[in-house]
């Protein structure tokens, strides 16, 4: 599979990629479910969901500072994201990249992600959240590539 050039969009888009980046773009802003994030330890793979948000050609998510997934990407910045419906028809965005921990951006980062998945901070999980904030740790996802799928054609009939 030889994957399409990059663009200012920073990743290289696969050339069987269900969706072309506007595509990807339109699905990363509207979708709010979790990602799925694939990081490497020393001893194990670990998948780990988190809220996200798409916004400057980067995947933003928050984590403890104390997380595992925070030290690993520490040491090992290479991860790899999947970010799909539960639901029928069955579609979504996955791809690899590397993040950078961002202690600095975490409370604002943890704050978007509240208003994009609670619709606010009015909820008992926003306030433990916000009740934490300051050691929650942005998670700057670069992708170096992404492709999509759909199965809304394959899946009409169900």
């Amino acid at each position: 599979m030889t994957p399409s050039s990059a663009d200012e969009s920073g990743f290289t888009l696969k050339k069987n990629s269900a969706w072309n980046r506007q595509g990807i773009a339109h699905f990363l802003d509207d979708a709010v479910v979790p990602l799925r994030l694939g990081v490497e330890s020393k001893n194990n793979p670990l998948i780990v969901t988190l809220w996200f948000e798409y916004r400057d050609a980067a995947i933003w998510c928050a984590a403890h500072r104390d997380s595992l997934v925070v030290k690993v990407l520490q040491d090992n910045p290479v991860c790899a994201v999947d970010i799909s419906t539960n639901d029928i028809p069955y579609r979504g965005v996955r791809g690899a990249g590397s993040a950078a921990c961002l202690p600095a951006d975490g409370a604002q980062i943890l704050d978007r992600l509240i208003e994009r998945y609670l619709g606010g901070s009015d909820s008992q999980l926003a306030r433990w959240l916000k009740s934490r904030e300051e050691d929650e740790v942005a998670l700057k996802i670069s992708p170096k590539w992404l492709t999509s799928w759909d199965f809304t054609e394959r899946m009409a009939d169900i």
